[in-house]
């Protein structure tokens, strides 16, 4: 597949505001860094105006959003061969940095030619070294990217794409970055790596009634980044979605409604069972995930989330975690995590030697798998 990637022209963010019967024109973001977002009208009958809400501003609210809002100014980048990550990342990063490389950006991502999948905190990682920071969250919500979107933050987000007649063989994950939205049509608009940019290269609309569908079966997922100096002003966007704790707890609480809808799934079962790992509760979690197995996943579901192993782990399932582990690498032997697990199994039954056996190869495949090297670290007693 060809890749393309377009110079930013310059970073900013465009956006319109229809005030009753009233349209207001285009304007420009004037300053990044906490300051006014100004929406001037056009005409002889006043001025209208929206002020970005500042850190330091304890009254500041988010309800009455523009109706409308577009970000400008990142690259437009068409995917390399199962690199939808580092295409995402790379248009997502190119708000803040210009000229981020993709390629560079495949080279910190999948340092190895066989991975085939990319954890938010891997990006958290990269984009660290352009002196960025990020957030990753789930349980995200069509109205916290709007919220995100308004104030200038793209947000990436996990979501599903499959195109054939079976879906358990042709489910992927598949990222792509929200840039865009507009409640008079009631769409998204996203610069997706593997299906577009929109005409005009605007943007490619997602229905906001279509958003859930794609967004669901990888519980939600977002990920933000932000300028250091910007944090105040994230947490207030934000709000108590910034507390990990908070969120994870709002995340397990939107399961749990999605579990009492008539047409609920395995993915609900699994996200259940991610979000149950996150408050700790490892039996409940590991039985989430084994009724979501008995009804059936996609078999490319444990390349993307790793919390089946970890609960597996937690309650003292080696055997299981072996099991599964040898199923996900009958079909795909480049996923690192999975080399990192088998030998946290194997160090659980006090068997060290093969447990750096398989960190090798995770390090192997990923130099840059933290985990992996500080349990091997921890191993051989650096």
């Amino acid at each position: 597949m060809r890749v393309m990637i377009t110079p930013a022209k310059w970073r900013g963010i465009s956006c319109k505001l229809e005030c009753g019967c009233k349209k207001l024109g285009s304007v420009h973001m004037l300053k990044r860094l906490l300051l006014l977002i100004l929406f001037v009208a056009l005409g002889t009958t006043g001025i209208h105006a929206i002020e970005r809400p500042q850190p330091d501003d304890a009254g500041a609210t988010y309800g009455g959003l523009p109706i409308r809002a577009r970000l400008d100014g990142m690259q437009r980048v068409w995917q390399d061969f199962n690199r939808c990550s580092a295409a995402a990342l790379t248009m997502q990063l190119s708000y803040w940095r210009p000229d981020v490389n993709y390629w560079r950006t495949i080279d910190g991502l999948n340092p190895n030619a066989d991975d085939v999948s990319v954890r938010l905190d891997e990006m958290t990682s990269y984009a660290e070294q352009f002196g960025l920071k990020g957030i990753e969250r789930t349980g995200g919500t069509l109205e916290i990217i709007k919220r995100l979107v308004a104030n200038g933050f793209p947000v990436l987000i996990e979501n599903v794409y499959y195109d054939g007649s079976n879906v358990m063989l042709d489910w992927m994950s598949h990222n792509k970055v929200v840039m865009g939205y507009d409640d008079e049509l009631g769409v998204i608009y996203t610069f997706d790596s593997l299906l577009g940019f929109g005409a005009d290269n605007l943007g490619r609309p997602v229905p906001y009634e279509e958003l859930d569908d794609i967004w669901r079966p990888l519980n939600r997922g977002y990920f933000v980044l932000y300028e250091p100096e910007d944090e105040p002003l994230l947490r207030q966007v934000m709000g108590e979605q910034w507390d990990i704790d908070y969120n994870i707890q709002w995340t397990y609480e939107m399961v749990l409604q999605d579990l009492e809808q008539p047409d609920t799934d395995s993915f609900d079962l699994f996200n259940l069972g991610t979000a149950l790992v996150g408050l700790g509760r490892y039996e409940e979690a590991a039985e989430a995930y084994d009724r979501a197995r008995a009804i059936g996943l996609p078999m490319r579901m444990f390349w993307y989330q790793f919390g089946t192993f970890e609960a597996y782990l937690q309650v003292g399932r080696y055997q299981d975690v072996m099991d599964l582990a040898r199923n996900v690498l009958r079909n795909e032997d480049g996923i690192e995590e999975i080399y990192y697990y088998i030998a946290r199994a194997y160090v659980a039954q006090g068997q060290p030697d093969y447990a750096i056996a398989n960190l090798e190869v995770a390090l192997w495949r990923n130099p840059n798998f933290s985990a992996a090297r500080e349990l091997m670290d921890e191993l051989q007693g650096a």
